[in-house]
């Protein structure tokens, strides 16, 4: 079963898909019971016009990307903060602009080479070692900024206007929270996909959500949910040759399946 490992790029695909799942895991609490998990989604269509204009630019398009999609995210969280603009519509409405803009240069540019296909649904098969460092980096950021904010950033998920109230810094975890999420999302459109980045942030906390046992534990659940199913999505794409992307997405809908019969099942058994 192991055997896969063998190859550098199957190993290479496993660790970095294992890192952004795992990034995302630590962010997924905070954004979906916060209402925010559209904004993954949103960004991912930001991150497909950085990447196009990256690649045009630069070797790396992550260095131009990432600075791209960053601005949009403070944009986003900018103007949702302003009364007559509400946080979907002005994601919504940058996220169409930033689309625009993409199809736009694909279309005008001769130099762009580059399947729209993979660029919808990524290819982990072709990782750098540039990307796993920029992927291993957001991480330590990720974990970090949620160890030392952890307490705050619940404060803000559940009672916004109480967690302000006691004086908590909320623009400034806010706007971090944004921009953390705009660089996690930028690589995972690189290797997972537009189409399929906004699943990794989605699914761990709803899969750590059918415990009900708390905010901890639903983080630590859909933690270790998202590296199971990085794990053994990846052992079948390599298996029966389909996208990785695609087959983890797949492997975490099956685990969130089996969760909730397991949960409306223990429930019956209860009653």
């Amino acid at each position: 079963m192991f055997s896969f490992l063998s190859y550098n790029f199957v190993l290479y695909a496993l660790i970095i898909a294992g890192l952004i799942a795992a990034s995302a895991a630590l962010l997924s609490p905070f954004l979906v019971l916060n209402e925010q998990a559209l904004i993954a989604d949103g960004l991912a269509h930001v991150g497909f016009t950085g990447i196009i204009i990256g690649l045009l630019l630069v070797n790396e398009p992550l260095l131009i990307s990432i600075p791209f999609v960053i601005v949009f995210s403070i944009l986003v969280k900018y103007l949702s903060q302003n009364k007559n603009i509400n946080g979907d519509a002005a994601l919504g409405l940058l996220t169409a602009i930033s689309l625009a803009i993409g199809l736009i240069i694909i279309h005008k540019s001769t130099g762009f080479n580059r399947s729209i296909e993979t660029m919808l649904v990524g290819n982990l098969w072709t990782v750098s070692l540039t990307e796993i460092f920029f992927a291993l980096a957001t991480f330590i950021l990720i974990l970090l900024f949620v160890i030392f904010n952890y307490q705050k950033l619940v404060l803000i998920t559940f009672d916004y206007k109480y967690a302000k109230f006691k004086k908590t810094k909320t623009n400034i975890l806010s706007y971090s929270l944004a921009v953390l999420t705009a660089i996690l999302i930028t690589i995972g459109v690189k290797t997972i996909g537009t189409l399929l980045i906004s699943s990794f942030v989605i699914f761990p906390a709803l899969i750590g959500m059918q415990f009900k046992k708390g905010f901890k534990p639903t983080l630590i659940y859909g933690l270790i949910s998202s590296i199971i199913g990085v794990f053994f999505g990846i052992y079948f794409a390599d298996l029966i040759d389909i996208p990785a992307g695609s087959s983890i997405v797949l492997v975490y809908t099956l685990i969130l399946f089996i969760f909730m019969f397991i949960k409306s099942f223990t429930k019956g058994r209860l009653k």
